[in-house]
């Protein structure tokens, strides 16, 4: 830093420290937060005493043995959950026990279940003990919560009136730039609620104040050329060459209001003031003004959305302190804010706030409706589902990517086709399910043929839909940069799919992209976030995992060569690994469909049956020619066959074109051309026998060509109706032999489970928490309520900001 903003910033430092101790009322709103946070660190670290409930009688007698301080089965330790009872430190340990107890997943089938009596006893037990303890509702734990990357950015935007996110171009090879922000801090840490803004994980990322300050000076500097920007914030757009005290306090007070979504005390404004009036002593008063406001900046009130539990335990006066009370109206603005626009509340939101009716259910529902027509809701495709489904990871792959300018520009296809998609069930009211499954994408198409995809025109047919949001920007007047570039990137455009196959983050790009790795894919991590981003089932590593080099090894003792899927199958059979992978290993082989960019294979299956046929060297020739093979296996009259052309080895692909069958004067064709190899694309060729064909007698014949050469050896395969792929069965019993099936199928038989996946997902992003126990009433109103109207997306947000655990607080 250089020496004036070295001095700034010792000011600025000083500063805080003052207006930390300078009023005590501001001294309040910080220690509430800190009392209560004590208060737990004292009651956990307090001698526990053990759980002298009847239940405790069913579980020593039928868990200990598996479940004690020895054995420890499946990690848990029950002995000590009963010996030492505590109800805030054990809860997550508690609900995996309920849950295994209640879903008869334990006593293990090996042993004498429990009676449904023992069951409702212990359920009855955990409900009066962590659902509604003392038989009231409980919101969950409020902690401060620091302001995320993305919260940071757009707030600043929105209180200092410029424009953070760069220039994005329509060039197909160009990446979405950094901002400012994005230079100077890194991507969130993902929480126990599945998102970056969850207060506990905020709270244990280190806070470099030098980093802050460094950054809050670069922004503050576009004021030196944003005359709109002055406008704002000092009623004049010409650089202000003196500001009187007067007008500096003025012009901090408004500052403060928005900037620290409070007004400040008299003794915080009179010490920001002070700041200005010491940096305009050895420099200019305009210096001095953006000192003051950098001082603002760096204040735990900006850096942090704190809320006040002391005032509202006040209220109560002589009373006993109940264990939950409402937000302020101010703080509901800023819950309310920041869960759909990820910014700080308009004039409007304040304005309802300081009336008293914000707090009326039906002007909070007309707020949320008038906030989602608004462009800032972008900030829930961006960070609500970026980090939901994953794609968020996208964006910093097109910025950062090495391969190819080319790679980092479908990177950034593919985020954008997310961000629109996961708009769009907003935008057209669709219901959740269209999270899973749709029958639109948005695509140009460039993206369209690299995904080897059909479309049609698309069009909803209830008008009554929200305006589009404008991608990469929070409002209206700024656009996608278009220039003359050699490769454009063409907009995306809602496009009806004709394949069951495509439609849904089920079998996104995106979602296959970023469940595989650079140069393959991976069936285990597909299996992995079907389950716990669809379905909400997290699953835990456990800790005697066989090792997959010893697999590897005992394959090759065998003399098996397994390609990776058949390794993994292997491996996946062995004790320890089956029973999470009999729910993982089918949806993720059942999607090998798409490689690892979400291309569609032109042949799925690596090893189809039928009637195996071979091309070699000797038979490749250098220029396009027929060659024949005989057919010695029956066909099916009136069904199809498939003709699989697969490539074994050797220096070169093969190219193919115009296959035919032939028996007598039966002719079948189908021309197109395909190629076999690394890529093996379109090589796969259907041809209907006819009814009244024979099913004997035939010969297939194909024009062929090495690639380069003839060092050429294949497989051809002749694949009847019968000799299809058998298909992936769940546990639950049902099968399917296509991604298409597999979306049904969930949508069918995990109905329940998507919708409470979905509520807890919303409600922990709208909470900054994990959920809890004491959310369960608050889910179960949430899937009344939304039932009627078909689950739709739209009600579920309207939900959530109904809820009981967002408009109340939990008591010091």
């Amino acid at each position: 830093m250089t020496l004036p903003t070295v001095r700034v910033f010792s000011i600025a430092v000083f500063c805080l420290i003052s207006v930390a101790f300078a009023d005590e009322g501001a001294d309040q709103k910080s220690t509430g937060e800190v009392s209560y946070l004590t208060g737990a660190l004292q009651q956990a670290s307090a001698e526990r005493p053990p759980l002298m409930h009847p239940v405790s009688a069913i579980l020593k007698t039928r868990c200990l043995e598996c479940h004690d301080s020895d054995s420890k089965s499946g990690g848990m330790d029950l002995e000590a959950r009963l010996a030492a009872f505590d109800v805030q430190k054990d809860v997550d340990d508690w609900a995996k026990i309920e849950h295994a107890i209640v879903s008869g997943k334990m006593p293990p089938a090996s042993e004498t279940t429990l009676t449904e009596m023992q069951k409702q006893e212990f359920h009855a037990w955990f409900e009066a003990e962590f659902v509604m303890p003392g038989g009231v509702l409980h919101p969950g734990p409020n902690m401060p919560r620091r302001l995320t990357r993305e919260e940071l950015q757009n707030t600043l935007e929105d209180i200092l009136h410029v424009d953070l996110r760069v220039i994005v171009t329509n060039s197909r090879l160009h990446v979405i730039p950094d901002t400012i922000i994005e230079k100077f801090f890194s991507v969130g840490v993902i929480g126990d609620s599945g998102f970056s803004n969850d207060a506990v994980t905020l709270s244990q990322e280190p806070i470099d104040i030098q980093r802050y300050s460094r950054c809050f000076s670069l922004v503050l500097s576009l004021l030196d050329s944003n005359a709109a920007a002055r406008k704002q914030l000092f009623g004049q757009a010409s650089l202000p060459e003196q500001f009187s005290a007067q007008d500096a306090r003025s012009v901090i007070e408004s500052f403060v209001r928005s900037a620290w979504r409070r007004a400040g005390t008299t003794q915080e404004i009179a010490a920001l003031t002070n700041v200005f009036e010491q940096v305009s002593q050895n420099g200019s008063s305009y210096e001095g003004i953006k000192a003051s406001l950098l001082a603002a900046l760096l204040s735990p009130s900006f850096l942090f959305r704190l809320e006040d539990t002391v005032a509202a335990a006040e209220k109560t006066g002589d009373a006993a302190v109940p264990p939950s009370a409402m937000v302020s109206p101010t703080e509901l603005a800023v819950r309310l804010s920041y869960f759909l626009w990820s910014a700080p509340p308009d004039e409007e939101l304040l304005r309802l706030a300081e009336n008293g009716t914000l707090q009326d259910d039906e002007v909070l529902r007309q707020q949320v409706r008038r906030m989602l027509a608004d462009p800032k809701r972008v900030a829930l495709a961006e960070d609500l589902g970026g980090e939901w489904f994953d794609y968020k990871k996208l964006r910093q792959q097109s910025a950062v990517n090495q391969r190819s300018d080319k790679m980092a520009g479908f990177y950034r296809t593919q985020f954008e086709e997310a961000v629109l998609f996961f708009d769009s069930v907003i935008r057209y009211r669709q219901p959740i399910f269209s999270l899973i499954d749709a029958d639109w994408a948005y695509l140009n198409d460039h993206q369209k043929n690299i995904y080897r995809m059909q479309t049609a025109a698309k069009s909803f047919e209830d008008t009554n839909v929200l305006p589009p949001i404008n991608l990469h920007y929070r409002d209206n007047a700024r656009q996608v940069q278009t220039q003359n570039y050699e490769y454009k990137h063409a907009p995306l455009t809602v496009m009806k799919l004709t394949d069951s196959d495509r439609g849904g983050f089920v079998t996104l790009g995106s979602t296959m992209s970023v469940t595989s790795t650079e140069n393959r894919t991976s069936p285990i991590r597909r299996g992995v976030w079907v389950m716990e981003r669809i379905l909400g089932q997290h699953l835990e590593v456990p800790d005697d995992i066989p090792d997959l080099e010893v697999t590897k090894k005992k394959a090759k003792v065998e003399n098996r060569e397994l390609t990776d899927n058949e390794l993994l199958k292997l491996h996946s059979s062995q004790v320890g690994c089956a029973s999470c992978h009999q729910y993982i290993d089918p949806i993720g082989f059942g999607l090998e469909a798409f490689d690892q960019l979400g291309i569609s294979r032109t042949i799925p299956d690596t090893n189809p049956a039928g009637e195996k046929l071979a091309w070699t060297p000797q038979e490749t020739p250098r220029s396009y020619a027929d060659h024949s093979w005989t057919i010695t296996e029956p066909l099916v009259p009136g069904k199809e066959t498939r003709i699989f052309f697969q490539y074994t080895k050797g220096g070169q692909r093969l190219n193919v074109r115009n296959v035919r069958l032939t028996a007598g004067d039966h002719l079948i064709e189908d021309q197109h051309f395909g190629f076999t190899g690394a890529a093996k694309r379109d090589n796969v060729w259907f041809l209907p026998i006819p009814a009244d064909a024979p099913a004997t007698g035939w010969n297939l014949t194909a024009e062929i060509q090495g690639d380069g050469g003839t060092d050429s050896h294949g497989v051809i395969t002749i694949a009847g109706p019968d000799d299809t792929h058998p298909g992936y069965e769940l546990p639950n019993g049902n099968s399917f032999r296509s991604p298409g099936e597999l979306k049904q199928l969930l949508l069918a038989d995990y109905r329940d489970q998507i919708i409470d996946s979905a509520i807890k997902r919303v409600l922990g992003y709208a909470v900054g928490r994990k959920i809890l126990p004491v959310d369960r009433p608050a889910i179960e109103e949430i899937k009344r309520s939304i039932r009627d109207n078909g689950f739709r997306m739209t009600d579920l947000i309207e939900a959530v900001a109904l809820s009981f655990p967002f408009r109340h607080k939990e008591m010091p």
